[in-house]
């Protein structure tokens, strides 16, 4: 799974915006540099586990709306195809069955 880090800096601007906090105020309330908290807007970095909670609890935003816009959350399914009891007792029959007769 891949995190779209401009769409969680968007997220991030946006919600110390709404609070009316400058990044200078927010990096002192989770302990990270003003230039760090930049980057972290702008998209090129991420936050660490603990630093993410400390955004959580300082923005009062949740991870869920946090990431919202910037997991992508397509699902991948396995190629492997899965068959039960009956079918595969089915297939072992047509399969003897033909090399037999082949």
């Amino acid at each position: 799974m891949n995190i779209n880090k401009k769409a969680f800096g968007k997220k991030i601007k946006t919600a110390r915006e709404k609070l009316g906090l400058t990044q200078f105020e927010l990096a002192e309330k989770i302990d990270v540099s003003p230039n760090f908290l930049g980057d972290i807007e702008r998209g090129i970095k991420l936050p660490s586990l603990n630093k993410l909670i400390l955004l959580s609890n300082t923005l009062k935003l949740s991870l869920d709306a946090m990431f919202a816009e910037s997991l992508d959350n397509i699902l991948f399914e396995p190629n492997e195809i899965y068959y039960t009891d009956r079918q595969l007792a089915i297939l072992k029959k047509v399969v003897s069955t033909i090399t037999d007769n082949f």
